[in-house]
């Protein structure tokens, strides 16, 4: 195999791919003292927005743990685009409210409420997403 044609496996995937590796295991190797975080929940913070749309799809599972580690990654990118360090806290006075805001109009989702309400509230987030898409498109 020549270098043109050699593919190194442990080099940088696409954000697409490794979100998709991760949603796939989010609710494995949960931290004991902390069950609503996992390593795979965790790294979806990091990547972020491009992780959104699928966390969504899992905030619908049938599945609570999964709905419930979905809701932590989803509300984790939000919280670090809005100023949040995690070990610090937010970064900027306002940020908190920010993200308060942003959560409760838009249902205040909660993994274990009720069927209902949980598919209101994915309703809103998925047209948050929508609209905040076509803002970026140009």
């Amino acid at each position: 195999m020549n270098a043109s044609t050699h593919h190194d496996s442990t080099g940088p995937r696409p954000a697409a791919v490794r979100v998709a590796e991760l949603l796939k295991r989010i609710d494995a190797a949960a931290d004991e003292l902390h069950v609503d975080r996992t390593p795979a929940a965790n790294e979806l913070v990091t990547i972020g927005r491009p992780a959104l749309p699928g966390l969504l799809n899992l905030m619908a599972s049938s599945n609570e743990e999964t709905r419930l580690h979905a809701q932590r990654a989803f509300e984790g990118i939000l919280m670090v685009e809005m100023g949040f360090v995690p070990g610090r806290g937010f970064s900027t006075p306002d940020g908190e409210d920010r993200f308060r805001a942003l959560w409760t109009g838009r249902g205040s989702y909660d993994w274990d409420a009720d069927e209902d309400a949980r598919e209101r509230s994915l309703a809103a987030w998925r047209a948050w997403l929508d609209m905040d898409n076509r803002s970026a498109s140009p």
